[in-house]
């Protein structure tokens, strides 16, 4: 009788060990990227930046986890411009990838593995904008400069590329979600949730001293345009030859869109035992829809020697958070 609760305590535990070890050691790591990007979809920050994170000795950029997924960050890339809005998927495809990190047990040993998710969106329901450069920071343009842009939207296209997609030209179209930034979020993108939207109205004397110490370190290393393209901001005015706006509307209509483009997400886990989670993404493969019906796949989407295509060869990306 003495052996007996012993033995039934762990009869117990090798139960919920196996079934542990079920969910952990045999999961899948195209699960765990359907449910992020589901996650993405519904848009709510909260939820969906706690598939970041779980890997080893490698930490998020500057503004943490959550940067990824809102505007105001300035992270490229990112996926601000699917957050909240809908989306198809298709079968994903895992490549393991390799790693030479060791470990004391062989459990413990960090996996990598490289998801591509093919990605389209509905023009009838929604497909986020292209936008020429100087128009997502906020610059305004003519329409001559418009219409030369669309000539070839290709061009440069790596700079800024994932902030430059819009759900809208509206003012107000790149503020957050309406919900308490996450934790995961750096202090600085709560302070400015409100405030990024006019931040660039404000002159130079008016910008909080950690700002404008930012902006001159950049100013001095990369000259003053260089400061233009920091954050990203509404879309800025088209005029006409005479200096007038022209309806948003308007210009909305001769926007390229995002058609289609394969999502790879860089899905890690610390080791068997451990759940698989989201390290870092980039976007191969876009194809643009132009206003006249005519497909453009990009080729310049990526900066030169950024993202080789063989997903077996992903690196992180550096951080930059100007084009």
């Amino acid at each position: 009788m003495k052996l007996l609760y012993p033995l039934l305590i762990l009869i117990f535990i090798c139960i919920i060990a196996n079934g542990f070890m079920k969910i952990t050691v045999g999961a899948d790591p195209k699960e765990e990227a359907a449910a992020f990007l589901s996650d993405v979809r519904g848009g709510g920050l909260a939820k969906s930046v706690k598939h970041f994170g779980g890997n080893t000795c490698r930490c998020p950029f500057k503004g943490g986890w959550g940067s990824y997924l809102i505007y105001i960050s300035g992270q490229e890339p990112n996926l601000a411009f699917m957050t909240g809005h809908p989306f198809e998927t298709g079968t994903p495809k895992m490549v393991r990838m390799q790693n030479d990190r060791k470990a004391l047990l062989p459990w413990q040993k960090p996996e990598d593995t490289a998801v591509d998710v093919p990605i389209t969106f509905n023009a009838k329901v929604y497909s986020p904008m292209f936008l020429p450069l100087p128009m997502a920071y906020g610059q305004s343009m003519t329409e001559d400069e418009l219409k030369e842009w669309l000539k070839d939207p290709d061009k440069d296209a790596w700079k800024g590329f994932t902030l430059r997609f819009r759900p809208s030209l509206k003012p107000g179209a790149i503020a957050p979600p309406d919900e308490p930034l996450p934790p995961e979020a750096a202090t600085e993108f709560q302070d400015i949730k409100n405030k990024v939207i006019e931040a660039h109205e404000h002159d130079h004397d008016k910008k909080p001293p950690e700002e404008t110490s930012t902006e001159d370190a950049v100013k001095q290393a990369l000259g003053a345009k260089a400061t233009q393209y920091l954050k990203p901001k509404d879309a800025g005015p088209v005029v006409d030859q005479s200096g007038k706006p022209i309806a948003g509307e308007t210009i909305e209509s001769m926007l390229p869109r995002l058609k289609s483009a394969i999502l790879r997400l860089h899905v890690v886990r610390r080791g068997s035992v451990n759940e698989w989670t989201i390290y870092h993404f980039g976007l191969v493969d876009p194809v643009l829809l132009l206003a006249d019906g005519t497909e453009l796949k990009l080729v310049h989407d990526r900066r030169p020697s950024y993202l080789p295509k063989d997903p077996t060869q992903v690196q992180p990306p550096a951080n930059t958070t100007a084009p």
